[in-house]
Parts: structure tokens; sequence; C-alpha cells
């Protein structure tokens, strides 16, 4: 089964690309988690065909009554680190709604943030791109690299 792990907590914009990634062909199930403790175990139980990572993620699920989770702005940046430290190879794209990623107390803009990611923590990923709801720029980018690079990585 080709599975998708998207790993975002605002809803309209994870609706948004589980209905993109489910359109496709080649994916069969879509699975949604909302926190980084979520992702981490999301990952820790399954490979996933190709992993979404939004940066800006809370620590825990949000739980009526239980206080309110800390915001993470480079929890992604985690799950990234995860996946290294695990030797794992799942296709990640990062999809963030900022123009720019906080690296090691450092902002670059998404266009060297894939280099600096890879360069600085030792992470790979296939691209860094900005999601702007009701445009359709992130979707022409993320068809592009799984047109193209996720098929590279799938051979």
């Amino acid at each position: 089964m080709n599975t998708v792990l998207i790993i975002e907590d605002d809803k309209f914009k994870a609706t948004s690309l589980e209905k993109f990634m489910i359109e496709r062909d080649e994916f069969d199930q879509v699975i949604n988690v909302t926190s980084l403790v979520e992702a981490i175990d999301a990952i820790e139980a399954d490979e996933y065909s190709f992993i979404l990572v939004d940066m800006a993620i809370p620590s825990h699920p949000i739980k009526l009554g239980e206080g309110s989770p800390i915001s993470l702005l480079t929890g992604g940046l985690e799950v990234l680190m995860e996946l290294s430290n695990m030797e794992r190879k799942d296709p990640c794209v990062v999809i963030t709604q900022f123009p720019d990623i906080e690296i090691a107390g450092q902002f670059y803009p998404l266009a060297k943030a894939k280099s600096e990611i890879k360069k600085q923590l030792e992470c790979s990923v296939l691209a860094c791109l900005e999601y702007k709801e009701g445009e359709s720029l992130w979707k022409e980018s993320l068809k592009e690299i799984l047109d193209n690079e996720y098929i590279n990585t799938r051979r």
C-alpha cells in the first residue's frame, strides 16, 4: 500500500493537502497527524511512500481540559532529524505557510532551505514549498516534484 503521511495541524491546509495527494493514482491512503508526538509515533510505527511535513507544529495533540501544547516553530525539523537518525529514506517535502525556515537560529528562504537542511542537519528533503490557501503554485510545484523527483526515489 502506498501511504502518505501528512504532518499538519491546520485543518484547512491538511484537508487541501490530503485531497491533492489522494487524487494521485500512486497513493492509496493518507494519514494526517497534528503534532510532534503523533508524528514521531507514526514514523516509528511504519514507513511511508511520501511525507509532507509542516514546520510549525504543536508538541502534543490539543485535548480539551488538558492545557495548551507548546507551539514548535521548527517541530518539522525534529521529524526530519528523527527520520535521519532512524536511517529512513521516506521521501519528504516541507510545506509551510512561511516564506523562510529557521535552522539553527538563522532564517533561510525556502529556495535555500533544502540545501541548508541537508548541510546542517544531515537530513534530506525533496523540496521546501510555500503553501498559500486559494493559490495553485504549491499544487503545481508539488505535482512537479511527484512527477519527477519522487519517481526517481522509487526506482
